[in-house]
C-alpha cells in the first residue's frame, strides 16, 4: 500500500527510505538469507581433503563475512524473508529444533550436523539423477523469431529443500526456449527458466521481474543453469562439483520476496553451438530478451531489473547499458553488477596463470565462433597443445577447468610463447574483437550498483571501478562500492557473490518500490576490504 506521504509500506519489514549511497557506509544489517547463502557457497573452492581444514576454513570465512557485512544498511532489504541458520558449520549460529517446518517446497531431508564437506547434499538431487531430456534443447525443430518470443516450455520441479531453509517456493519452474539475436542480427534460440513466485508481490505496482545472469559456470552444454540445481533431478552442486550453481540461492531470495525470476543460460549454453562467453552484445541480448520472454509467459508488464556476479555481473552491466537501444519497451528499474568484467583485456591479463585461466579459453572459443576473420589467424598461432586445450575447454564446466588447467599460462598454448592476451593485442582483428566487448561507452538505462573487490584475484579490481567512473561521466546514475571483505586467502572472488548480496538485493527491491535515489555519482566511493583474515590449512 502507498500511504498519503508517498512512502511505500510492506507486509513485512519497515518502509523504504530514499536510497542514499551515504547510508551504505554504516549500519548493522546482514540479512539472514545472505548468511545462509554464504554457508552454502563457502565450500566452493575448498579443495582440502581433510574434514578439519575445510570446516576451519568455512568457519573463518563465515566469521569474516559476517563482520564485513555489518556495514549493510538495515533498510536495504525490507521484504526479504527471514531464514533460520543452517546447521553443520561450526562457529555459526544454530537453528532451533522447532525452526523450519517446511511450508515451501522443502523436502524431507535435512542437513546433517558437523560435516561441512557433505552435510548440505540434501539441497538437490543425488548422484544417480536421471539423464537430462535433450529433446527440450533441440533447436532443429524450432525457428527463432521476434526477440523474447517463446519457442518451447516445459515444467521442472524445484529441488527439494532441507526443512531448515523454509522458503515459500513454488513447486515447479518453467524451462524456456526463447528467441534472441546474435551480435550480427541473426535470430537464434537460447534457453533458460522462469520462477513464478508462490507469494504475492506487496510492493509498488504489479509484480516485477529480475533477470539473473549466473557467474562463470563453464562452456559445455551440461553446465547450463537450466540443466543444473536448483531444478529437481538435475546435478546437485555438491555431488557434481558445479558449485557455482549455488547462485541459484538468488532465485529463492527474490521469489520469496514476491519477485518473478528469469535465469538465462546465455547464448550457446545448453543449446547447440558454441557458448559465446563474455560477448557483450549477446549476453546483453540474452538478458533483455529473457525479460521479454518472462513478460510473454506471465502476461505481466511490471518493472525489470538485472542481477549478476562475475560473468553475470558483466551480463547485467551489458544489459542495462544496451537496454535503451535494444529494448526500449522494457521498464528497466535497476541493475546490480558484482565483479563485472567490463574491460575483458584487463581481466584476462589478471587471470592468466590463476585457477581460472581456462576462462580465457572460453573467451577465445567464443570469439572464434563470431569473428570468422580472426579464427584462422588464431589457429595458425596456436601450438598443437594449445589447440587441444581450447577444444577440451569448450566442453568443460568451471570445476573441471580449475582442476585440469588451473595455474597454467596461456603462453604455454602458443607457438611463439606469447600469451593469448598479447597475441590478441598484436593482431588488428583480435584487438578489434576485444574492443567490441568493452562495457562503459554507453549510459545505463536505470540506477545501477557496481561492486568490486580490491582483493579479488580473478576479476581485476580497478577496471570494474572504472566502469562506474565511465558511466558517471556519461550521465548515468551509479552507486559504486568496494566489496566489504578483507583479504581472505584466495577466496574473495567467490565470497563476493554472497557479501554483496544484501546490498544488491536491497538496492533492487528499493528501486522496484520507487524509492527516491540520493547520492548517485556524487559521493566518494564507499571503502571496504581492509585487513586480512588468514585461512587455516589453505596452503
Amino acid at each position: 500500500m502507498r500511504p498519503a506521504n508517498g512512502v511505500v509500506q510492506f507486509r513485512r519489514g519497515p518502509h523504504i527510505p530514499p536510497f542514499d549511497a551515504n547510508s551504505l557506509a554504516g549500519g548493522t544489517f546482514w540479512t539472514n538469507c545472505a548468511q545462509d547463502a554464504l554457508r552454502l557457497e563457502i565450500i566452493r573452492n575448498m579443495r582440502s581433503s581433510t574434514r578439519f581444514r575445510r570446516r576451519a576454513a568455512a568457519t573463518f570465512l563465515a566469521g569474516t563475512i559476517l563482520i564485513g557485512g555489518a556495514t549493510a544498511p538495515a533498510s536495504a532489504a525490507p521484504n526479504v524473508p527471514q531464514l533460520p541458520a543452517v546447521p553443520g558449520l561450526p562457529g555459526l549460529p544454530s537453528a532451533d529444533a522447532g525452526d523450519g517446518t517446511g511450508t515451501g517446497a522443502g523436502g524431507d531431508g535435512g542437513a546433517e550436523g558437523g560435516d561441512a564437506s557433505g552435510s548440505l547434499g540434501a539441497l538437490g538431487s543425488s548422484d544417480d539423477s536421471p539423464a537430462i531430456d535433450e529433446a527440450f534443447y533441440d533447436t532443429s525443430t524450432v525457428t527463432a523469431g521476434a526477440p523474447g518470443s517463446i519457442l518451447r516450455t516445459a515444467a521442472a520441479a524445484t529441488a527439494p529443500m532441507p526443512p531448515e531453509l523454509d522458503y515459500p517456493l513454488p513447486s515447479s519452474v518453467t524451462k524456456v526456449l526463447y528467441s534472441t539475436i546474435d551480435m550480427h542480427g541473426n535470430p537464434i534460440p537460447v534457453s533458460g527458466y522462469m520462477v513464478e513466485p508462490s507469494v504475492p508481490w506487496t510492493g509498488a505496482g504489479e509484480r516485477p521481474t529480475v533477470v539473473i545472469g549466473r557467474g562463470t559456470v563453464g562452456q559445455g552444454d551440461q553446465c547450463a543453469p537450466s540443466r543444473n540445481w536448483p531444478l529437481e533431478n538435475q546435478a546437485d552442486p555438491f555431488t557434481s562439483g558445479r558449485l557455482v550453481n549455488l547462485e541459484g540461492l538468488y532465485d529463492w531470495v527474490f521469489a520469496g520476496a514476491g519477485v518473478r525470476v528469469f535465469v538465462t543460460d546465455y547464448v550457446g549454453m545448453g543449446t547447440p553451438g558454441m557458448h559465446t562467453y563474455m560477448n557483450r552484445a549477446e549476453q546483453a541480448h540474452a538478458m533483455l530478451d529473457g525479460a521479454r520472454a518472462a513478460r510473454n509467459l506471465s502476461g505481466g508488464n511490471g518493472k525489470v531489473a538485472f542481477y549478476g556476479h562475475s560473468q553475470g555481473g558483466g551480463a547485467s552491466a551489458a544489459a542495462v547499458e544496451e537496454a535503451a537501444n535494444y529494448a526500449p519497451d522494457l521498464q528497466v528499474a535497476a541493475a546490480y553488477a558484482s565483479a563485472p568484467p567490463a574491460d575483458l583485456d584487463a581481466v584476462q591479463r589478471n587471470i592468466d596463470g590463476s585457477d581460472l585461466v581456462g576462462a580465457i579459453g572460453f573467451t577465445i572459443n567464443g570469439l572464434a565462433a563470431r569473428y570468422p576473420q580472426l579464427a584462422p589467424i588464431m589457429d595458425a598461432n596456436m601450438s598443437e597443445r594449445g589447440k587441444a586445450t581450447l577444444e577440451d575447454l569448450s566442453t568443460m564446466c568451471t570445476d573441471q577447468i580449475t582442476s585440469t588447467y588451473g595455474h597454467q599460462r596461456t603462453s604455454e598454448w602458443t607457438k611463439d610463447g606469447r600469451s593469448l592476451d598479447a597475441m590478441l593485442r598484436d593482431l588488428p582483428e583480435g584487438e578489434a574483437a576485444m574492443n567490441d566487448q568493452f562495457i562503459g561507452h554507453g549510459v545505463p538505462a536505470a540506477p545501477t550498483m557496481v561492486v568490486s573487490g580490491r582483493h579479488d584475484l580473478n576479476v581485476e579490481f580497478q577496471q570494474a571501478k572504472d566502469l562506474a567512473t565511465n558511466w558517471c561521466a556519461n550521465g548515468g546514475q551509479v552507486f559504486y562500492r568496494d566489496d566489504v571483505l578483507p583479504k581472505i586467502d584466495s577466496y574473495n572472488h567467490f565470497a563476493q557473490a554472497v557479501s554483496g548480496a544484501p546490498f544488491g538485493v536491497g538496492f533492487i527491491l528499493a528501486m522496484f518500490n520507487d524509492a527516491p535515489v540520493v547520492g548517485a555519482c556524487t559521493v566518494s566511493p564507499i571503502p571496504g576490504g581492509s585487513g586480512e583474515i588468514p585461512i587455516p590449512g589453505s596452503s
